[in-house]
């Protein structure tokens, strides 16, 4: 059976996701799981080829089931509207949506035009799915996924258990093989996505991953992970692990295997400031396999801050790790969550500690109740909009205490510093030969460092975030149109496929993500050193 998997055309109030532009891993996995079972699939990334182009393509195909990736809630609306675009040209298709923010808010999208919404980890679920369409089964024998049918939409019983990554089928990276070279972050590229492990067992209040693998943490072993390194051309690697080396002895394990591999990479990984405490040796192992740039969630400079969020740190480890890095060499940014109730005090002391630990490789993320975080659950009465592309962690849904004016004065004034301290403590000149050097040595590309010259232009002005609230939608506007209510039991799927109603409980609301949680939750167009 033919599967042509499509990533929505590009989109956000300000284009976000070109500072941060990844290849669909979460496609590749799943499509990986199905050719050796004979099917044949394909993948149109729509934020390269255009939507127009990339429907050519899907229709050429002429394939039997189409999937959509909806990874973010600033995807939501354009997911939908591709949906309605498929169904328009392909009637007969069956459609199926995934994806993190998908599995997270299943019931967002009960929609008719929509067959049905994965709610479990895609390599597992999709075969299931893809066999019963083909045999004309019943849908609700498939687990793991909310069935929408004319008289709205039904779970049905919860998704397998979870097992080993390691018997997860490898991604089938050749079909973007395409697009590879055009994947970047940071300014470098091309760039590939290499995921280690899933889960995470913290419990920040601001995150929905320890939610969606139901508070689990599952590890690769270092040899999967050295064969998939070794399908990766690309010279630059973001490792998509929510919490890389989580397992130190792992971390110290796969380094060596790694050494010995002979591969080198330029990577990038997202951990925690107490892991680097607890564990400098780490750093120094994985500084000897190639480049390595570090991302850390910061979040606060105070112990008070991190409680709030419920980050389980401290602020002496955010000190101590900073300076950790800065001792062996190793570039990192640093991530801060900016309080919608911030005073003009608080943006002060934020701004204080980035110069006195000169920190100047910083993003700032506006504290945003996402759905399927325990923040949407205590904040979602207080939102401002429910228009998704605001959702983007550098607009605030929430009310400030400081006028709007003024809040957004602050908020771009702490972007303004971070390139300022940079200037002060390395100076313009070596900033300015550094990227040259880059560019000369075709590490970055002369596109990618406009861009971001220009964003962080752009972001030290407040009008850059004050104009998407002159017509922001009021939180009455949550639904899709043509939406229908949830309702216990499904006649029919949106295609008109006769589908058995089922009376069990949704399964857990997990998903293979493109990127790692905090590129989401405000990276920025901080660049590692």
């Amino acid at each position: 059976m033919k599967v042509a998997f499509l990533k929505p055309p590009i989109g956000g109030i300000l284009g976000l996701e070109m500072l941060t532009f990844v290849e669909p891993l979460g496609l590749e996995c799943v499509a990986g799981a199905l050719e050796p079972d004979g099917h044949e699939c394909l993948i149109v990334d729509m934020r390269i080829d255009g939507e127009s182009v990339g429907m050519d393509k899907c229709i050429r195909f002429e394939p039997a089931i189409v999937g959509l990736q909806c990874n973010f809630t600033t995807e939501r609306n354009r997911t939908m509207v591709l949906a309605r675009r498929v169904r328009e040209v392909l009637p007969d298709v069956f459609i199926v949506v995934g994806g993190h923010d998908a599995a997270r808010d299943p019931a967002w999208f009960s929609n008719p035009v929509v067959d049905c919404v994965v709610v479990g980890d895609g390599e597992v679920i999709i075969p299931a799915l893809v066999d019963a369409v083909e045999r004309g089964g019943s849908l609700a024998e498939v687990p793991g996924i909310a069935v929408n049918g004319a008289t709205g939409q039904q779970h049905t019983m919860p998704a397998p258990n979870r097992g080993p990554l390691d018997e997860l089928p490898m991604p089938a990276r050749h079909l973007i093989k395409d697009y590879a070279s055009e994947y970047y972050i940071n300014f470098r590229k091309p760039l590939a996505l290499l995921e280690t492990a899933r889960g995470c067992p913290y419990r920040c209040n601001f995150c929905s991953v320890w939610k969606f693998h139901e508070k689990t943490f599952r590890e690769k072993s270092c040899e999967r992970v050295i064969q998939e390194l070794e399908q990766i051309d690309a010279p630059n690697v973001f490792i998509v692990d929510d919490i890389f080396w989580l397992n130190p002895r792992r971390g110290l394990e796969m380094a060596q295997q790694l050494k010995a591999s002979g591969i080198r990479k330029y990577y990038t990984v997202q951990t925690r400031t107490d892991i680097i405490v607890r564990h400098p040796e780490l750093i120094e192992a994985w500084a000897e396999c190639g480049d390595l740039a570090i991302f850390l969630g910061v979040e606060s400079v105070s112990d008070e801050g991190l409680m709030a969020v419920n980050k389980n740190n401290s602020a002496d480890n955010n000190v101590r790790a900073i300076k950790i890095l800065k001792d062996l060499g190793v570039g990192f940014t640093c991530n801060f969550i900016v309080d919608p109730g911030w005073e003009r005090a608080d943006f002060t002391k934020l701004r204080e500690w980035i110069d006195r630990n000169t920190a100047y490789n910083s993003g700032f993320s506006v504290l945003t109740p996402l759905p399927g975080t325990d923040l949407w659950d205590s904040a979602k009465g207080n939102v401002t909009t429910h228009d998704w592309e605001m959702f983007d962690l550098i607009h605030t849904v929430l009310p400030t205490r400081l006028p709007l004016e003024e809040f957004y004065d602050e908020y771009a004034k702490l972007w303004d510093w971070s390139l300022q301290v940079r200037y002060k403590h390395r100076g313009k000149a070596k900033t300015y030969v550094q990227m040259l050097g880059a560019l000369a040595t075709g590490k970055v590309s002369f596109s990618a460092i406009r861009n971001g010259m220009n964003i962080a232009k752009v972001f030290s002005d407040p009008k850059t975030f004050l104009e998407a609230h002159k017509n922001q939608s009021p939180p009455s506007a949550e639904m899709p149109e043509a939406s229908v209510p949830i309702v216990a039991t499904v006649a029919a799927g949106a295609s008109g496929r006769t589908v058995a109603a089922g009376a069990a409980p949704a399964g857990p609301a997990s998903a293979q993500a493109d990127k790692k949680s905090t590129v989401e939750a405000g990276a920025g167009p901080a660049v590692s050193a």
